[in-house]
């Protein structure tokens, strides 16, 4: 965690800014798209118990018109003069029943098979019959072989048994005289086709069952995985479905059977889980608008802040040239304009000391060079000079010649300005004397173009380069030939210089702080100074390096005549 939060606080300040703003968008986004997708699961729910319970009345609806059918068929025939006259006519011969049963009861109890399809039979238990007549008429002795005669109670009203196994509904009407049992009429159904309606509506994820009145189940059907329901007591197998299903119930006012309808939760879950796919592509692009709008609005805000902190940094590299600015009142714009002024007074402030410095410099080198006599000098080395010819020692006549070479051209006459190639004889007599003093362990190599010794460029400008190039490049370098090569090149306007060696170089990002307050020594960074003085910033020097490879160092400067153009 702390790590995580190190990380935070080291990340640029956009990129927490995107983060913070992505993160504020998305917190209440999320809340609003949970709390939206709950409320639009309950009612996706809700909906799902509802098309149920509508597609359960329906299916109820179709059974119930069914039964009022064979209902109204009971009815008809319960109250027929014939029926009536079949079961009070008790003492008839059998020729005269026998006529009476087929012209009369045959085609009375057969003839509605023609029009539904889904009576079984139609038959008349009643006292008067003493003899079964096809399947029609049946003496009342015989009602206890059928398997409905003991689940009807003694009751006037229609009454209905189911039985899965024998794949009979049977609708039974008890008729009285008086206290005393005379018939009972039954209407046969096949039970698969009476509750063909409810049938229709179970598919591979729901099911359905009905119970009578008193909550026996007498019809289940469902292909639900892991549900098992046989018969029984509707509240057990209520229970079971509970776990895993919802139901949904509907109550018959003539039957008192209870129709239900259940489908399993996973189901129910699946239309919601459809909704959540089908919500992800939104959810998903308003993610990319919030983190699109988070780094436009980040890179807006940041910007200036951004730049400011560049020109900061570039001032604490010894740069004082500030690019920002900003017309804004807010506190961002507030604090660059204050950073502007601040750079502007102390730009003043170093270019008044710094001229003052450079001025006072300059009168303390006029000083010491009316203090060395040149001539007493001159002469003094020329006496050495001789008596080292005189003594034999032709090194040290060299030495003694190249130094006062040296000399010469360093003093020359106290002009500030000399010429390209009085500053070659200076380096000439210089790297003479170096040759000596390293035992000639490194070769110079010169490169020069007569058309640019002429051309007026800062004395003691060269020295402190070659010197950094000997001691930092050429001494550090362990094996291999040790070259310096010196080039002085016409650029049709410019002068430049290169000084290149091939010691043990260094990093390029280091190079760079050579001419910084960051740099170790003063040589190059007083040197840069002095011709950034004298021509600009543009003509700043210039180094080149990469270890192993060697350093090489630009100098550039205006030939006199583009000088005094550019002035005019």
């Amino acid at each position: 965690m702390k790590k995580l939060l190190q990380t935070f606080k080291n990340m640029k300040y956009r990129h927490k800014l995107t983060i913070l703003l992505v993160v504020a968008s998305l917190v209440p986004m999320t809340v609003l798209a949970l709390y939206s997708h709950d409320r639009m699961s309950t009612f996706i729910r809700q909906n799902e118990i509802e098309d149920m319970q509508s597609i359960l009345e329906q299916a109820r609806e179709n059974i119930d018109s069914q039964i009022e059918v064979y209902a109204s068929l009971i009815n008809y025939l319960t109250y027929s003069p014939d029926i009536e006259e079949i079961i009070r006519e008790k003492n008839l011969d059998n020729y005269t029943a026998y006529e009476q049963y087929t012209q009369v009861a045959d085609p009375l109890l057969s003839v509605p098979k023609s029009y539904h399809d889904a009576i079984l039979k139609i038959q008349l238990f009643a006292d008067s019959i003493q003899v079964e007549h096809e399947y029609t008429l049946v003496p009342l002795d015989n009602l206890n072989r059928e398997w409905w005669s003991a689940r009807i109670s003694d009751d006037v009203r229609i009454q209905w048994a189911v039985d899965e196994e024998q794949g009979e509904v049977a609708a039974v009407r008890k008729i009285y005289d008086g206290k005393t049992l005379e018939a009972v009429l039954c209407v046969t159904l096949d039970y698969d086709k009476i509750f063909q309606p409810l049938s229709n509506i179970i598919e591979d994820d729901n099911g359905g069952m009905i119970s009578d009145r008193d909550e026996n189940i007498m019809y289940v059907n469902h292909a639900l995985d892991g549900l098992e329901i046989k018969g029984g007591l509707v509240k057990k197998a209520l229970e079971e479905i509970g776990e895993s299903c919802e139901y949904v119930k509907s109550t018959d006012e003539h039957t008192g059977w209870t129709f239900y309808l259940y489908k399993s939760k996973a189901a129910i879950s699946g239309s919601v889980l459809r909704l959540f796919l089908e919500e992800i592509p939104l959810i998903l692009f308003c993610v990319v608008i919030i983190f699109f709008l988070g780094l436009i609005f980040s890179k807006l805000f940041t910007r200036k802040i951004e730049e400011l902190t560049r020109n900061i940094d570039r001032v604490n590299h010894g740069s004082r040239q500030v690019t920002v600015s900003s017309s804004s009142e807010d506190e961002v714009g507030i604090l660059i304009r204050s950073f502007r002024r601040m750079m502007d007074e102390i730009n003043r402030l170093i270019d008044e000391v710094y001229v003052n410095k450079i001025a006072l410099k300059e009168f303390e080198l006029k000083a010491l060079q009316a203090q060395i006599n040149p001539h007493f000098l001159y002469n003094t080395l020329s006496v050495i000079n001789w008596m080292a010819i005189r003594g034999g020692q032709k090194e040290i006549s060299r030495v003694t010649l190249a130094l006062s070479t040296f000399y010469r051209t360093a003093l020359s006459k106290g002009e500030d300005m000399v010429t390209v190639e009085n500053c070659i004889r200076n380096m000439e007599a210089y790297l003479e004397i170096q040759l000596v003093m390293h035992d000639h362990d490194f070769v110079v190599e010169w490169d020069v173009d007569d058309s640019i010794k002429n051309e007026k460029m800062p004395k003691l400008l060269l020295q402190p380069v070659v010197e950094n190039a000997l001691e930092h490049g050429l001494d550090e370098k362990e094996e291999g030939e040790k070259i310096l090569k010196l080039s002085f090149l016409d650029m049709e306007k410019e002068v430049l210089i290169v000084v290149q060696d091939n010691g043990q170089g260094m990093e390029q990002k280091k190079a760079e702080t050579l001419v910084t307050y960051q740099a170790e020594g003063y040589g190059l960074k007083n040197v840069n100074d002095r011709v950034c003085l004298l021509y600009g910033e543009e003509y700043r020097i210039r180094i080149f390096s990469s270890p192993g490879e060697g350093t090489k160092v630009e100098m550039r400067f205006p030939k006199e005549g583009k000088l005094y153009e550019d002035k005019v």
